[in-house]
Parts: structure tokens; C-alpha cells; sequence
């Protein structure tokens, strides 16, 4: 390919190759423009022709703008002027950066055997007389030669003059208004990068929360803003939503400040173009605490099986039970009061933190007098209204051997006939003892002694019936007393005693005793008569 530039100079050929050389060449003038020109001044152009063959695939370099440019002058960006027919745009593929020149496509001379277009530079706006067309009308070509800022100016008045070249000249004007049309250049903006906003955990779902704010310099959809909350980045949950048009965050549903007390949205805004732009801002939303939360008790008896109970004899200032409080909720809301009712002042509450209690024995206790108390702890918040915790329980009070057994009476007396079997019934002694369980059981015993005569009888370990063991003999004893002992199952064990008298009974169950077998006697015979001459004596045997 041969190229004529600088200026419009053309190369030279020879005439009689020149024909088929043309037929097969497609021709691409290009107009290289470098500043502002008017109509009072020749525009100031560099002309590059270039030349191809036809039928060369798509991609094929044509050449580089920069070539039609003045020694000395370089240019960064083209801007490429061209009119709806010419085929520049569908035909040709130009780079407006670096001004390289290819082929969109396969070229056919027949079809298009030349294309013409305006390259400006970046100095201005640049208004040609390039063309005139076959019925002698002037085409214009307006060329933007700086970037264009809607959002700064949306509107230009260009004073447009034409004039002949005779003399005097003559001269006709036209405005013409030009309106910039939007493109999507600019991002939605917030009116601040982060929103703030507090709110109570017992707001209801439905409820208004803020308000997000962002314009956008764009006009139509290009400035159309609409919101939405990211939710690959923040509240997958969705307990927020917002409305996409007016940026208010609502309420979805409810909150728990025992689970979460911050909650940190972004929040997106885009525009409604094509290819939108995006900007987000953050949202803070703090959750206040409501009392919603009553607290909570955790009561250990301090018994060794951790039942509710305690010894009757465990002394003032003993400790029964452990309660340990809790209020989920926070701040104020977790100041709990604990209390005790019930026990009759025999219990009582102590603390050191308010947040583990202790219940105490306050008073002596007596298992016989009574062996339950009902107490009830109760724990209420400060809130308004205050929630409360309640919880009863009965403490059973243990038995101790403090009580020995106690006999019905201090003396028992019997009568019975001497003569009786061995093993017949005498009476029936009874102890009772105020303790409970094995402290409470009585065994009973003869309390052995020789000379009581405590061996005729015996007595029923559990009953307390007395029965004979042997014969018994009025003769030897017609009054045998003897000492019974009731003794309880206490571990040390206490006992009391009682006397039993017994009174036989006589019969006849002994014959008369001479004391002597032989008694010798001397009278004299002047005895008068009724004098005694001798007196014997029995032994009687009572019975």
C-alpha cells in the first residue's frame, strides 16, 4: 500500500498501469483536524490518504492517523466525525487512542470504493465546509474537540456564519442549540457514609427505622436511584428490610438483645441504568434492652443426699441452701432483689454479691415440735413492670436423739397367784419416745439383780410384756419388784427406766412342821392339875 500524506500530495504512476491499479484499490481519505476553526479562518488540516486492496480479511491494518499530522504535533486521542452511510463505522474498525486504522470486515470495491472521515484532535470543537453535495448544498460537520460534562453544562448556543467568497461578501447566521445528552458517569452519592440509629428490642416488626439518602448527578434512569441491603456482606437473616425506591429501613422481624445487640448493615445504592453504578454507605442499628427476660434461680441443698433438708439440731447460721440468680437482660433490668417468705423466722437469707444467696438456719430447731417448713424465694428485677421468679420447696427437718424413752408411768403393780406356769402373761409395760425412725424404736429389758428375784421373770424385747420364767414361791418372796429399761435405737442410744411390783398371792402348799421330832418331859406328882407340863411348837410354811 502506498500512502500520501502531509499535506495533499499524491503520488505519480504510470498512466497506462494506472487503470488496472484503481481497479483494484479502494481509497480512504482521512481529514486530520487540529484546533477550532471558524468560518473567518481556513481550517487548519492535515489530509492522509490511504489505499488498500480489496478482498483482505477483517483486521488487516489500513494504516495510522498519526501520519497525517504536521511534523512536530502529536496527539493522544482521536475523536472520529463520520456520517450515517459512509460505511466508516460498519466497515472499518478505529482505534480513537492510538489511531490505528483496520478492516471490520472483508472490503469490496465494488460496493465501496472509498471512505472519507474526520479525525479531530484533542483541541477543541472544529466546524468543517468538507463537502458539497450534488445539488451544491454545504455539508457541516460539528466536531467535539474537549470532553463534555453534562452535569456541569447540559446546554450549548453555537452563532453559526456562512459566507461566499465574493466582494463584497455576503453572509447568512444561524444559532444553533445544542443539548448534551446524559450518559451514566456519575455513581449515586449518600448523604453520609454511615448511618446511626438506636432502637428497643421490643419494637414491633413493621416499625420505621431510618432513612438512607443518595442522588445521583445523572438525569432519567441514568439518575434514577434505588436501594437494597447486601445481603452476601450483612443481614442474611433478614430481620431489615428496605424500601427500594425511598430508602426506608424497616423492621422485618422481631429482635432478641440477648442474641444480638448490634446490628451492622450495608447498604447499596444504585441507579437504574443499563449498567448501573453501585455505591454503599453502612448502617449501625444498636438494640436497647426490654425487660422481657425474668430472672432465673438455681437452687443446691446442701444436705449430703441434696435433698431439701436439714438436722434439728443444726445451730444458727448453718447454711441449708445455695441459690445463685440470673437475669438475662442487661444493664438496669439485671438488678434482682431476692427475698424469702415462710419458715416461721426460722430461716434466713444472707448475700455478699446479690448474685449467690445462701438460706441459714436463724433459729433452734426442734423436729418434735415440727419437722416441715414451707419456705418460697422470690426474685424480681427493676424492671417496669418488674418480672419475677418464684420458686417454693418444703425443708424437712431431721430427727436427732435428743428425747429418751418415756415409760406411761413410773411404777407398774401387779397381783398374781404364786402358783402359775412358767410363761404365763404378768402385764405389759409401754415407753414411748418422741424421735423419729431408729431413734424413735425401743427395745425393751429386766434390769438383772439376785436379790430382786428379777430372774422369775422376762420380758418381750419389742412388746414390753412381762411373763413368768420359773416357779414362783410366795414363801421366798411374796413381794418381788423388779426394774424394767426401755432403750431406743439412737446411735449413742438413750434410755429410762420403771419398777414393776408383783404381789403373790398364798395358797396352801405346805403341811405343819414339829420343830422337834422328840420332846422329853419330867412331872412331879404333886402337880395340880390343868398346869402346863409342856408347850410344842410347829413351824408353819405359809399356803
Amino acid at each position: 500500500m502506498k500512502t500520501a500524506a502531509n499535506g495533499f500530495g499524491k503520488s505519480v504512476m504510470d498512466p497506462s498501469r494506472r487503470e488496472g491499479w484503481w481497479n483494484r484499490r479502494i481509497v480512504l481519505m482521512v481529514y486530520v483536524a487540529l484546533e477550532l476553526v471558524t468560518v473567518h479562518s481556513p481550517a487548519v488540516l492535515g489530509t492522509l490518504e490511504l489505499q488498500l486492496d480489496e478482498e483482505q480479511p477483517a483486521g488487516t491494518i489500513v494504516g495510522d492517523i498519526s501520519a497525517g499530522l504536521p511534523p512536530g504535533i502529536t496527539a493522544s486521542l482521536y475523536f472520529i466525525s463520520d456520517h450515517e452511510g459512509t460505511g466508516v463505522g460498519s466497515d472499518l474498525d478505529i482505534d480513537e487512542s492510538t489511531g490505528i486504522i483496520k478492516t471490520a470486515k472483508v472490503l469490496d470495491r465494488e460496493l465501496r470504493d472509498r471512505y472519507n472521515f474526520i479525525a479531530v484532535t484533542m483541541t477543541g470543537v472544529t466546524v468543517e465546509q468538507t463537502r458539497r453535495g450534488s445539488n451544491e448544498f454545504l455539508y457541516l460537520d460539528l466536531v467535539v474537540n474537549a470532553i463534555l460534562d453534562r452535569e456541569k453544562r447540559s446546554t450549548y448556543t453555537l452563532s453559526l456564519e456562512a459566507f461566499d467568497g465574493g466582494s463584497p461578501k455576503r453572509t447568512d447566521q444561524m444559532t444553533l442549540d445544542i443539548t448534551v445528552q446524559d450518559i451514566n458517569d456519575n455513581a449515586p452519592v449518600f448523604n453520609q457514609s454511615r448511618y446511626h440509629a438506636i432502637i428497643s428490642e421490643n419494637l414491633q416488626p413493621g416499625s420505621n427505622i431510618l432513612q438512607v439518602f443518595a442522588t445521583d448527578a445523572d438525569e432519567g434512569d441514568n439518575g434514577m436511584v434505588l436501594y437494597e441491603i447486601n445481603r452476601r456482606q450483612s443481614d442474611p437473616e433478614r430481620y431489615f428490610v428496605i424500601d427500594s425506591r425511598t430508602g426506608i429501613i424497616t423492621l422485618n422481624k422481631p429482635l432478641d438483645f440477648e442474641m444480638r445487640r448490634v446490628h451492622e448493615l450495608v447498604v447499596q445504592a444504585q441507579d437504574n441504568a443499563t449498567q448501573p453504578e453501585v455505591t454503599n454507605a453502612f448502617v449501625t442499628i444498636h438494640v436497647r434492652d426490654y425487660n422481657d427476660n425474668q430472672p432465673t434461680m438455681t437452687i443446691i441443698f446442701l444436705s449430703e443426699d441434696g435433698s431439701p433438708r436439714v438436722s434439728e439440731g443444726a445451730q444458727p447460721g448453718q447454711y441449708v441452701a445455695r441459690i445463685s440468680v440470673t437475669d438475662p437482660d442487661y444493664g438496669e433490668y439485671a438488678n434482682v432483689n431476692v427475698s424469702l417468705e415462710g419458715g416461721d423466722g426460722k430461716f434466713a437469707l444472707t448475700t455478699k454479691d446479690s448474685i449467690i444467696y445462701l438460706i441459714c438456719v436463724d433459729q433452734i430447731l426442734d423436729r418434735e415440735e415440727r419437722d416441715a417448713y414451707e419456705l418460697r424465694v422470690m426474685a424480681t428485677d427493676s424492671g417496669t413492670p418488674p418480672l419475677r421468679a418464684e420458686s417454693s420447696f418444703v425443708i424437712q427437718v431431721i430427727d436427732i436423739n435428743d428425747n429418751p424413752p418415756l415409760f406411761d408411768r413410773p411404777v407398774y403393780r401387779q397381783v398374781i397367784p404364786e402358783v402359775v406356769f412358767p410363761g404365763s402373761f404378768v402385764l405389759q409395760v409401754t415407753a414411748r419416745d418422741k424421735d423419729h425412725g431408729p431413734n424413735g424404736d425401743i427395745n425393751y429389758s429386766i434390769l438383772q439383780d439376785k436379790g430382786a428375784y428379777s430372774n422369775w421373770f422376762s420380758i418381750e424385747s419389742v412388746t414390753g410384756i412381762i411373763t413368768t420364767l420359773s416357779q414362783l414361791d410366795y414363801e421366798k418372796n411374796p413381794n418381788p419388784s423388779i426394774t424394767v429399761v426401755a432403750t431406743d435405737g439412737g446411735k449413742p442410744p438413750l434410755s429410762s427406766t420403771a419398777v414393776v411390783d408383783i404381789v403373790l398371792q398364798d395358797i396352801n402348799d405346805n403341811e405343819p412342821v414339829f420343830e422337834r421330832n422328840f420332846y422329853n418331859v419330867s412331872i412331879k406328882e404333886n402337880t395340880d392339875p390343868g398346869t402346863c407340863i409342856l408347850e410344842v411348837s410347829r413351824v408353819t410354811q405359809a399356803g
